[in-house]
């Protein structure tokens, strides 16, 4: 039942914007000014988790899901609400009156709200923001004391969709193949099968005090008067306590908190120390005065070849969860399901005409779902192997070529505005202002840095994405890695809102030398991408 219309729950944490009457929030912008604005909300009462969509490539990306919220009522809607709104006083003060609310609207963006391990572009027939009228509703507002945000809980009568229709499928939706630049057209080419990918989590061994914990049982009880607490203990003691299905209902009145994160007071998050770590300088910024305008004020680093303001926030976030170091189960699994047979990914440097000094050579990555040759006694990635580039436009829109100079053996390319990731298929995601930095080893493999900001909101829907199980199994609690998250928000701002939406990250390739077809790297480096167009 996880995928049928009526088991799939709607939620996110990102902006959503409430209307009631007589109540003014903070909410900018054209659509939204004076409403109240949401970090994060979910549709029904206790929501099943999203269906895992492709691990194995079955299921294609090109999809969008419209919304799935309620056809029809009774049902609820739960929103949290930073504390520092003006409107919070008196949606309490209608909370606490008792007083039902003949209707309120709700806005919330399609594109936040659509399935995690979906990708492309968004349907014309789909509004950004879909609205409804809430009818005949009831609040309650459960407080914990310290939290970030309050929790409002609606439960309306009746709903009505203002700008959309209930589906009961994902639609099915198309795409083009990227139109990359043209490539040099002199030179040699090198290629390259990625053995390993992964975000930078690790500068030097002892670079936490601590590491960052999972859930315990007494922070599932915290919010629980002792009554309630007594009577929950004693259900559970034959289950072995809160497992991950509880877990996530530690808020207070029992909410989500995987999913409103904000609603319990930050239990602490363990960051890194250090001085080293790899990154580019995104901002232009070395940290040591004012923070301009673009970014926000946040540690900057100093690269191992001695580049400094490097800006690697995503770092500061994952250095210390052991299931996001590089040992970890993430980055294990990750990789290992690539060389089983999932999703290859190549990078190309064309152009080369001095194998150490180069002014204009092309850094490329595409895909192939020719499976990675690997050994048949180990998880050694062999090299020169044949790679078909794949002819389908889920991966073929993707494809992304940089231009670049080689100085002493080590590339470093320019900027491109956007860059979305295939880590493999079940998993995309953008990095805006993406640049790479690319050495070859003297064994004739390559090593490489990839970074850029990414959404933090999108970031934070596939690091939830299973819930508490992930919490259990990679080592964090949502509630503070949330908040670690918003306070190390550092790019990509929001003109009309003054928002820091993006984190700076990087991320660690590593390469055994491959090829690609003749024919299809002379087609990939003219005038344009027309692999799709190859059958």
């Amino acid at each position: 039942m996880m995928g049928g219309a009526e088991a799939y729950a709607q939620y996110y944490i990102g902006p959503g914007y409430i209307q009631v009457a007589g109540v003014t929030g903070g909410g900018k912008g054209r659509e939204h000014q004076g409403w109240v604005k949401s970090e994060a909300h979910y549709w029904r009462a206790k929501p099943p988790r999203r269906e895992i969509r492709g691990i194995t490539g079955a299921a294609t990306s090109l999809q969008f899901t419209s919304s799935r919220a309620p056809a029809k009522g009774p049902e609820v809607l739960t929103v949290s609400i930073s504390k520092s709104d003006p409107a919070v006083p008196g949606l309490m003060e209608r909370c606490r009156s008792g007083a039902p609310v003949p209707e309120i609207v709700f806005s919330e963006s399609s594109d936040l709200a659509r399935h995690p391990q979906e990708h492309g572009p968004r349907p014309a027939t789909v509004p950004d923001f879909y609205r409804y009228r809430l009818k005949d509703v009831s609040l309650t507002c459960p407080v914990a004391e310290g939290a970030a945000e309050q929790a409002f809980t609606l439960r309306f009568n009746d709903i009505e969709w203002l700008n959309a229709a209930p589906q009961t499928k994902p639609m099915p939706i198309t795409a083009e193949p990227a139109k990359l630049a043209v490539g040099p057209r002199s030179g040699s080419t090198r290629v390259f099968a990625i053995s390993w990918f992964a975000p930078i989590a690790d500068s030097k061994p002892d670079q936490c005090e601590k590491v960052n914990t999972k859930p315990s049982q007494d922070d599932y009880y915290a919010q629980m008067s002792p009554e309630k607490a007594a009577r929950q203990r004693a259900f559970l003691a034959d289950k072995g306590g809160a497992n991950t299905t509880y877990l996530p209902y530690r808020g207070p009145d029992e909410l989500n908190v995987i999913l409103l994160p904000g609603i319990v007071p930050d239990p602490g998050f363990v960051a890194p120390r250090v001085d080293q770590v790899r990154g580019f300088d995104l901002d232009g910024d070395d940290g040591t005065g004012p923070a301009p305008a673009h970014t926000r004020k946040h540690l900057n680093f100093t690269a191992p070849d001695g580049r400094r303001g490097i800006d690697n926030q995503l770092f500061t976030i994952q250095g210390c969860i052991a299931g996001w170091r590089r040992n970890g189960f993430l980055p294990m699994i990750g990789n290992e399901l690539r060389r089983a047979g999932g999703l290859s990914i190549l990078v190309e440097v064309s152009g080369i005409d001095d194998a150490r000094n180069d002014n204009d050579v092309a850094v490329s990555i595409y895909y192939s779902t020719d499976a990675i040759r690997r050994d048949g006694t180990s998880k050694i990635v062999l090299p020169d192997y044949t790679y078909r580039v794949s002819a389908a436009t889920e991966f073929s829109q993707d494809f992304v070529r940089f231009r670049g100079k080689m100085v002493d053996g080590v590339i470093m390319t320019q900027p491109v505005d956007k860059l979305s990731m295939h880590e493999g298929p079940a998993s995309t995601w953008s990095l805006m202002s993406a640049r790479m930095r690319l050495e070859f080893l003297p064994d004739g493999t390559m090593s490489a840095t990839l970074g850029g900001y990414r959404d933090w909101r999108e970031y934070l829907a596939m690091a939830f994405f299973q819930s508490s199980d992930y919490e259990n199994t990679i080592g964090f609690q949502a509630p503070a890695m949330y908040a670690a998250v918003r306070r190390a928000a550092d790019g990509l701002k929001d003109p009309v809102t003054g928002d820091f939406n993006g984190i700076s990250a990087a991320y660690e390739m590593e390469g055994v030398p491959a090829f690609i077809p003749p024919e299809q790297s002379r087609e990939l480096l003219g005038r344009r991408s027309n692999v799709a167009a190859r059958k």
